[in-house]
């Protein structure tokens, strides 16, 4: 019998079913929010609190992915990471 996994928490799921992150998940974590556009690259780093404040709290961070335009190019072909690595 192999070792059970650990669980993996992804931004829309986790493996044990637990609700998907919200913007306000993201901002009591004090996680960082790295978004891109993939057609012309620009890249922002929002704070969580501030988006949550805006876009509402429960407001799932996918959700909100899926609602952004570059405001380079205008692009909807957004991408993002959610880390908890402090910016330096």
């Amino acid at each position: 019998m192999e070792p059970a996994a650990p669980e993996t928490t992804w931004l829309n799921e986790t493996v044990s079913g637990a609700p998907p992150m919200t913007l306000g998940n993201a901002a009591a974590a004090r996680v960082r929010l790295i978004v891109w556009c993939k057609a012309c690259g620009h890249r922002v780093e929002p704070d969580p609190a501030e988006i949550a404040q805006r876009h509402g709290a429960d407001t799932v961070v996918l959700d909100w992915r899926d609602r952004l335009v570059c405001s380079h190019c205008g692009s909807r072909n957004i991408d993002m990471v959610v880390t908890g690595t402090e910016r330096r």
